[in-house]
C-alpha cells in the first residue's frame, strides 16, 4: 500500500500554523536520545568527527569555512543568519585566490573567528599525523597562507565549479591548541609566490605538530565554540549539554538505556524529538495525535549498478598514456535492450510498499526527487513485463528448453546457449535486503535466474574496485554542500581499475560533454548548470547503465514543539527557533 500521508499533511499544516505563536509559548529543552552513548560518540573536534552522532554536536558548536544555504544545500555568502566565515562564494578562475573573510564572528570566549583559525584549521585537516574526515581536502587545496586578520589565501588544485562546496571544512579555534600561532604566522609574514612560501612554512611549523590533536581534551570537552550553540557540560554514561548564548540549556543528547530503542525510548517520554524512526514504527506514529509527523525528503537514492564492460577482463577505460583501452562487453549488460527490459520487469512501487512500508518514491535518474536540481519533468521508468519480455526476445534470449529461464540464441555478446543468469550483490541496511530478494523474483517472472548476495558496503566497495562483478543494489548520498557535479559516477576519468568510482565502465559522450560544460560554467551559473545537470539526467535515464529504483523517505517526529521545518541534509537547520511548550 503507498501511504498518501495524509493525517501526516494534516500535522504539517497545524505545525505551520502554530509557528506563529508567540516565543513566549514556551522555553523547554529539546531533547534527542544518543544511540551510542556519550563514552562512544567520537571526538567532539569537528576535524576528528567521523560519524553522525558526534556530527549532531559539532554541526551545532563550530563554523564552516562557506555557509550552506539549508534549502538548496548551495553555498552562501556568510552573513546574519549563518556561521559560515567566507564573504566570497565564487569559484576559482585560477590556480591561486584571495577570499575575503566576515568580521563580526567570535568564539564564546570573546576571541574573533579570524583567517588564523582558517589556516589553522586546514593545516590540522591537511596533516597526515591526523586522522580526519577531510582527506580530500588536498585534492582541492594545494597551499594557503593568511594574509590579514581577514583574507585567506589558497592555492587549487582544480579550477572549477565544484571546488568551494568540496573544500568546505570546519573551522576550530587556533589560540585554543596552539596560543603562539598567529605570532609565529605573523613572524613568517606573507610575501613571495604562495607555494615556495608554503613549503617554508611547513619546515617551521611542521605537520607533526598537529599530532597532539588526537588525544586534547578539546575532543571530550570543546569550551570554545561559534555556533548556533555552546557546549555547556559532558555526563558520562548520561548527556552532553549546549546551550544558547546566554548560558541557557537548551539540546540535550541523553545516552539511551541499552534495553531500548530510539522509538521506545522516544515514546517512554526520554527525549522529545525523533528522527528516521524504522518504518515498521512510523504508522502508529502518525495515528498518535499527540506528536507532530514531518515527513521531508531523504538524502539517499537506491539503484542497481550494471557492469557494461566485461568482467572477465576489467580494465581502466584508459592507458597510463592516455590512450583509450578495448573494454569488451558484459555478456548480458553490454546490450542495452537487457538493461531496458531489467528496467521494466521490476515493479519499483511493490518494492516500496514492502521493504519500506510505503515511506519511499520511485526515482527517474540520479536524483532525490522532489529536490530542486532533480528533472521534474522525467518521469521513472514504467513496469511493464510484456515490454520486458519483448525486449529480451529481441536481443536474442528464449528460453527454448522451456525451463523458466531463457538462454543466449543469437544474442549479442552472451556465449550461444548460455544462461540469462547473474549476481546481483545486495547491500544490507535501508530495506535492501528485501529489495533485493523482491527484485530476484520479479525478474524471474521474465527469464531471468538471479543470485543475490547479501554484503556489508565495504565488501561491496572492495569488490566493485576489481570490476569483476555482475550487478549490485547500493545507494548514493545526495551531497551537501550541493556539488551537483556526478561525473566521478558517470564519466570514463573516473572508470580507473581500483582507484575509480565508475565501477560499471560507463560511457556516453554527451554526458560526458555536458557534465564538463556544467563543471566549468561561466560564473557557474546555477541555474544554467542545473538546466544541464537535467539534461544529463535524462540521458542517464535511457541509457540504463543503472537501474533506477527508489527513495526513502526522511521523518521528523517532536512531542510538544513548535517551528521544525526539516530539509534534505537539515532536519535542525532552523533550530534556533523551535520552541518547547513542556
Amino acid at each position: 500500500m503507498r501511504h498518501p500521508f495524509i493525517r501526516c499533511l494534516v500535522a504539517v499544516v497545524l505545525l505551520t500554523l502554530l509557528v506563529f505563536l508567540p516565543a513566549s509559548a514556551g522555553n523547554g529543552i529539546i531533547v534527542e536520545g544518543n544511540p551510542v552513548g556519550t563514552d562512544n560518540i567520537g571526538a567532539l573536534n569537528p576535524l576528528l568527527c567521523d560519524n553522525p552522532y558526534c556530527r549532531r554536536i559539532t554541526d551545532f558548536l563550530f563554523p564552516t569555512f562557506y555557509a550552506v544555504d539549508p534549502t538548496s544545500g548551495l553555498i552562501v555568502s556568510a552573513g546574519d543568519g549563518n556561521y559560515g566565515v567566507a564573504l566570497d562564494t565564487s569559484a576559482p578562475t585560477q590556480d591561486t585566490g584571495e577570499i575575503k573573510l566576515r568580521e563580526d564572528l567570535v568564539w564564546s570566549d570573546g576571541q574573533p573567528v579570524t583567517a588564523y583559525d582558517v589556516f589553522y584549521s586546514y593545516l590540522a585537516a591537511t596533516s597526515r599525523y591526523v586522522s580526519t574526515s577531510y582527506p580530500n581536502l588536498q585534492t582541492m587545496i594545494t597551499a594557503a597562507r593568511v594574509i590579514d586578520e581577514h583574507t585567506v589565501e589558497f592555492g587549487f588544485n582544480q579550477v572549477n565549479c565544484s571546488v568551494p562546496a568540496r573544500m568546505n571544512f570546519p573551522i576550530i579555534p587556533a589560540h585554543v591548541f596552539d596560543p603562539l600561532f598567529r605570532e609565529m604566522v605573523d613572524e613568517m609574514g606573507d610575501s613571495g609566490e604562495l607555494d615556495t612560501w608554503f613549503a617554508e612554512w611547513l619546515k617551521f611549523y611542521p605537520p607533526s605538530r598537529f599530532g597532539m590533536l588526537t588525544n586534547h581534551a578539546f575532543n571530550s570537552y570543546p569550551m570554545v565554540s561559534a555556533g548556533v550553540f555552546q557546549f555547556v557540560q559532558r555526563l558520562p554514561n548520561e548527556e552532553i549539554r549546549l546551550a544558547t548564548a546566554d548560558g541557557q540549556v537548551a539540546f540535550v543528547y541523553r545516552d539511551i538505556q541499552s534495553s531500548m530503542t530510539e522509538t521506545q525510548n522516544f515514546l517512554s517520554g526520554n527525549s522529545n524529538v525523533l528522527i528516521n524512526p524504522p518504518v515498521e514504527n512510523r504508522d502508529s506514529l502518525i495515528a498518535d495525535l499527540d506528536l507532530q509527523v514531518t515527513p521531508f525528503a531523504g538524502n539517499t537514492w537506491n539503484y542497481i549498478g550494471l557492469n557494461v564492460a566485461n568482467p572477465a577482463l576489467p580494465r581502466s577505460a584508459f592507458d597510463g598514456n592516455g590512450q583509450p583501452l578495448e573494454q569488451g562487453h558484459h555478456p548480458l549488460f553490454g546490450d542495452i535492450r537487457v538493461r531496458q527490459a531489467l528496467q521494466k520487469a521490476i515493479d519499483v512501487d511493490r518494492i516500496i510498499d514492502i521493504a519500506l512500508l510505503g515511506y519511499g518514491v520511485p526515482i527517474a535518474s540520479s536524483q532525490v526527487p522532489g529536490t530542486w536540481s532533480a528533472n521534474a519533468e522525467l518521469q521513472p521508468p514504467t513496469y511493464d513485463t510484456n515490454a520486458a519480455k519483448k525486449l529480451l526476445d529481441e536481443a536474442g534470449w528464449t528460453d527454448r528448453n522451456a525451463d523458466g529461464v531463457r538462454e543466449c540464441h543469437g544474442c549479442l555478446y552472451g556465449d550461444e546457449g548460455r544462461d540469462l543468469y547473474f549476481v546481483l550483490l545486495v547491500v544490507d541496511g535501508g530495506g535492501r535486503e528485501v529489495a533485493g530478494n523482491l527484485i530476484a523474483r520479479q525478474l524471474d517472472d521474465v527469464g531471468f535466474y538471479v543470485d543475490a548476495y547479501q554484503i556489508d558496503a565495504a565488501s561491496l566497495l572492495d569488490q566493485l574496485r576489481f570490476q569483476e562483478f555482475d550487478a549490485y543494489l547500493y545507494a548514493e548520498t545526495q551531497s551537501y554542500p550541493a556539488t551537483l557535479d556526478q561525473s566521478a559516477l558517470f564519466t570514463q576519468a573516473s572508470d580507473i581499475l581500483y582507484g575509480g568510482r565508475n565501477y560499471g565502465s560507463h560511457t556516453n559522450p554527451e554526458v560526458e560533454t555536458i557534465m564538463d560544460e556544467a563543471l566549468h560554467q561561466a560564473q557557474c551559473d546555477v541555474d544554467a548548470r542545473v538546466d544541464l545537470y537535467k539534461q544529463s539526467q535524462a540521458l542517464l535515464q535511457e541509457d540504463q547503465s543503472y537501474v533506477w529504483l527508489y527513495a526513502p523517505q526522511d521523518m521528523l517526529v517532536t512531542r510538544d514543539v513548535i517551528g521544525p521545518s526539516p530539509t534534505l541534509n537539515r532536519p535542525f537547520w532552523n533550530i534556533q527557533d523551535w520552541i518547547v511548550t513542556s
